[in-house]
């Protein structure tokens, strides 16, 4: 049962048959599959799990019949036990093994389909299809397809994949309706036990709301997976995608229940079994529910997820462009990541530390002293206050004022933003430090919240709790409320980025911001304000955990300051800077409540969404995708840092056992080093000069397909008459016998070490001549402590290092400009980065293209900062040694 919102497998006019016998009568009608291997075919209709095994008009095949036999033998456990407990621990136990089937058995099963392809090459070996097979397997199989499909389905026109697939489903429907039944049952015996225990010792009315809302809970269960299947059908509920895929249908489409809930057959798709633990008031059921519904997160996390980011997932473009904008994002945050709450925390970063210092102190070391005095409370007659609560309130007011006074400041007189402009402060820095202050007092906030119930568990104050009952649902119901804010705030965060997350809007100008439009992806593609419930549940959870005055005041708190800053305050700016078009659209649980709620002419009238074309949703970015690398089995074996001294690397090299050879190749253009010192190491060129190479091979043995490859030494000194590794696109065609070659660009490797040219044969990978070995430089050059030399320098920069890996002629020229047209904008600034490190000795970080203003950087500014960051070292090395010569004279 997938998580992945994918497409129907049929049209939905399209009429059902009760038999599967049919299934072939019309062969061109359907919808068309491809395997992975290139192979097309018409997917014959199938049926959903419940239907194929207890629909009496549809045909049961050979394994369908067993399945039926295996789910009702789980009664005889009530012939033959009579023990109620007894048959709790068995049905217990036979949960488990299929809970554990279903999350590591079919786990593991698609986890080897998905990389691969397992299942299939296990069909394609043991020939299960295969007609002349004459093994018991392969006849019990055959039977049993013929015995699904229908005696005129021919397995040998459907390719094997989707055969697989056909008894692959057979296993599922196996283990995932045993693993419900004997849930089901353990719901039973456990509701039963004690004389039918979940119908006594409660008031009646807290017994019919178990039930109500239990039962609400399984309708709700059972809407959700009825509503999933008819949208993704029986493709996707079994993981067909796994297996093949279905022509036109490359995409996700989020539509009915998976417009509503991220993954909603693994998150609300199991709120059914906590209806199941509520109506048999058992906290058994409720451990059961929880360790399925865990295992059911592990197998979406680590089976499903990798398989829809591996099928349906962002190009390699559109991630590095993602990370592009959040790289750029932290520009407005000193390029670090800020606090959020003592996440990111970092020590060398003063902010931080005063941070823990106050949570610590509000949170823990004021708590612990007020609970040691009784000077602590405040007497009016008859009634005591804790001086320890009346200061959390009033640190929730003070934050609450204050950031939404400030916030309202900015966003109609821009009075934090004039404020630094005035003091020529940059823009950037308003929206850090603005990132300070928030964090501090919602940190402040919470501390105080945690300081007064730790005040109250020190004191022990249990008995003024206003109910003390279900104190192990209490921390369940509490914790998952915590878990779900928690999660909810880094959900935000990743969608919407730290610029979003401290209000950025309101301090940076859409100009010069990455953010043009409100974003609909993550956690905003089903709500549009998912802090507005969500974003307050944790301080609603530790009320239900512990359920003091205290805590229900710090609720009303919470929730009212939360209400009136996201409609009164943010959503009037976001309309202000968004429009109304983007800011009140629907969102995706809107839309499904209108859908199947409303009247067709109510949804047309109440609809806040005026995209009419939802095919506009799909839009596709119009960058150039990356061509991924066929050679990423030795991307170790490229990046080797097997450390050898030059004179061994020159040994290593196998050129001089072709020195006799017809073969001949000629490196144009090395340097030799002058020193007479040096005369016997190998001839250099500096890095990114291209290479230009002559070759020369016998007419009469010579092939068209002969070709040139580039390598370093230490990766090929094992081989000498074979190439074992790959080129990686360092090669050119021998077309002719004799010619020249240019090696440039991308062809060239772009670090320091000593390399080699081969000449192969005949397309293959047969070496027939190796060049001399010969080294890559990369130049260096002298960073002045002044500026004055500063065009002298930035030329040098310029022709030595920037020009030859970016199209740059002046030192003028916007080095992003040009960069942003590469395929990889981030390995070009981190190539960039370390070439300019090695060659001026001044470390950069690739943070520094990112980090200038929107005219972009330049070779002259980014000589500028190297020159700055050289003076301000020098000046730090000029102090400590004239600190050290003066404290010797003294």
């Amino acid at each position: 049962m997938t998580s992945k919102a994918s497409v129907s497998t049929a049209s939905a006019s399209a009429k059902k048959k009760t038999s599967s016998s049919t299934a072939t009568d019309s062969p061109q009608n359907g919808p068309k599959g491809i395997t992975f291997s290139g192979d097309t075919f018409v997917v014959p209709e199938t049926h959903d799990m419940v239907k194929t095994l207890f629909d009496p008009t549809v045909r049961k095949s050979n394994l369908e019949l067993v399945i039926l036999a295996c789910l009702f033998s789980n009664l005889l456990v009530f012939y033959f036990v009579t023990d109620n407990q007894l048959r709790i621990n068995i049905f217990i136990g036979l949960y488990i093994f299929w809970r554990l089937s279903y999350n590591f058995g079919i786990g593991y099963l698609l986890y080897h389909q998905s990389n691969y392809n397992r299942l299939v090459e296990w069909s394609r070996k043991l020939a299960l299809f295969d007609g002349k097979s004459k093994t018991a397997l392969s006849k019990f199989i055959r039977a049993e397809i013929k015995s699904q499909r229908g005696p005129n389905y021919d397995i040998d026109s459907y390719p094997i994949e989707f055969n697989t697939w056909l008894i692959f489903r057979k296993f599922v429907d196996l283990v995932l309706m045993s693993d419900f039944v004997t849930f089901v049952l353990v719901v039973y015996t456990c509701a039963i036990n004690d004389h039918n225990q979940f119908l006594h010792d409660q008031k009646s009315w807290l017994v019919n709301s178990r039930l109500v809302v239990g039962g609400g809970f399984i309708l709700f269960n059972l809407w959700v997976k009825v509503n999933a299947h008819n949208t993704i059908k029986d493709y996707a509920w079994y993981w067909g995608d796994f297996f093949f895929r279905q022509i036109n249908n490359e995409e996700l489409i989020f539509d009915g229940v998976f417009e509503m809930f991220p993954h909603p057959m693994y998150s609300v798709g199991y709120i059914g079994y906590y209806g199941f633990a509520l109506i048999a008031k058992s906290y058994t059921v409720l451990v059961i529910a929880i360790f399925g519904h865990f295992l059911q997160m592990i197998f979406l996390h680590y089976i499903e997820n990798p398989h829809i980011d591996k099928i349906y997932g962002p190009s390699k473009n559109e991630i590095n462009l993602s990370q592009l904008v959040k790289l750029k994002d932290l520009k407005n945050f000193d390029n670090l990541k800020p606090l959020v709450g003592l996440y990111n925390f970092n020590w060398l970063r003063a902010s931080d530390v005063v941070n823990l210092i106050l949570v610590l102190t509000y949170g823990v070391l004021l708590p612990i002293f007020a609970s040691s005095s009784n000077k602590f409370v405040l007497n009016f007659g008859s009634f005591n206050v804790d001086i320890v609560f009346l200061l959390a309130v009033c640190i929730k007011i003070v934050e609450s004022l204050s950031i939404n006074g400030l916030l309202v400041l900015q966003s109609h007189s821009k009075f934090f933003t004039k404020w630094y402009l005035a003091n020529d402060i940059p823009l950037e820095k308003s929206l850090n430090n603005w990132a300070i202050i928030y964090n501090s007092l919602i940190n402040l906030t919470y501390a105080s919240l945690f300081g007064v119930n730790l005040y109250h568990f020190l004191q022990g104050t249990v008995s003024e709790y206003l109910f003390s009952q279900w104190f192990y649902l209490r921390i369940f119901l509490g914790a998952l409320l915590v878990f779900t804010q928690t999660w909810i705030n880094s959900s935000m965060i990743d969608s919407i980025g730290y610029f979003g997350w401290f209000y950025g809007d309101f301090f940076i100008p859409k100009s010069r911001s990455s953010i043009n439009h409100l974003t609909k992806a993550g956690v905003y593609r089903y709500l549009n304000n998912p802090e507005q419930i969500f974003g307050v549940c944790g301080v609603m959870g530790v009320f239900i955990i512990v359920p003091s005055v205290e805590n229900l005041v710090f609720c009303f708190l919470w929730v009212a300051n939360n209400f009136l800053r996201i409609n009164f305050v943010e959503r009037m700016h976001m309309i202000k800077i968004y429009g109304e078009h983007e800011v009140l659209k629907d969102s995706g649980v809107t839309k499904t409540f209108k859908k199947h709620l409303l009247p067709e002419v109510l949804q047309r009238r109440l609809s806040n969404d005026y995209e009419n074309d939802q095919t506009s949703r799909r839009r596709k970015s119009s960058s150039v995708t990356i061509t991924d690398s066929l050679d990423n089995f030795i991307r170790e074996l490229k990046t080797s840092k097997t450390k050898l001294s030059k004179q061994k690397l020159v040994e290593l090299s196998q050129s001089l056992s072709f020195e006799n050879s017809d073969y001949k190749l000629q490196i144009n253009g090395l340097k030799t080093e002058s020193s007479e010192d040096n005369k016997y190491l190998p001839k250099y060129v500096d890095v990114g000069t291209p290479l230009e190479v002559k070759w020369y091979s016998p007419e009469a043995t010579h092939s068209s397909q002969d070709w040139i490859g580039l390598y370093r030494i230490v990766q090929t000194s094992y081989s000498r008459n074979k190439t074992l590794i790959s080129s990686s696109g360092r090669w050119t065609w021998c077309e002719k016998n004799s010619g020249t070659a240019v090696f440039k660009a991308e062809k060239l490797f772009w670090d320091e070490g000593l390399y080699e040219f081969r000449y192969h044969l005949a397309g293959k990978h047969d070496v027939a001549y190796i060049s001399e070995p010969f080294e890559i430089k990369i130049p260096s050059l002298t960073v002045p402590v002044s500026h004055h030399n500063l065009n002298t320098f930035a030329t040098d920069l310029r022709t030595q290092i920037v020009g030859k890996l970016l199209n740059i002629n002046t030192n003028t020229d916007s080095i992003s400009a040009v960069a942003n047209d590469s395929e990889d904008v981030l390995e070009v600034y981190k190539l960039l980065s370390k070439l300019i490190s090695k060659s001026t000795d001044i470390n950069i970080s690739p943070k520094v293209f990112l980090s200038d203003d929107v005219d972009g950087l330049n070779v002259t500014k980014l000589a500028s900062k190297i020159i700055n960051i050289k003076k301000v070292l020098e000046e730090l090395s000029y102090n400590d040694n004239d600190y050290n010569t003066s404290g010797s004279e003294e």
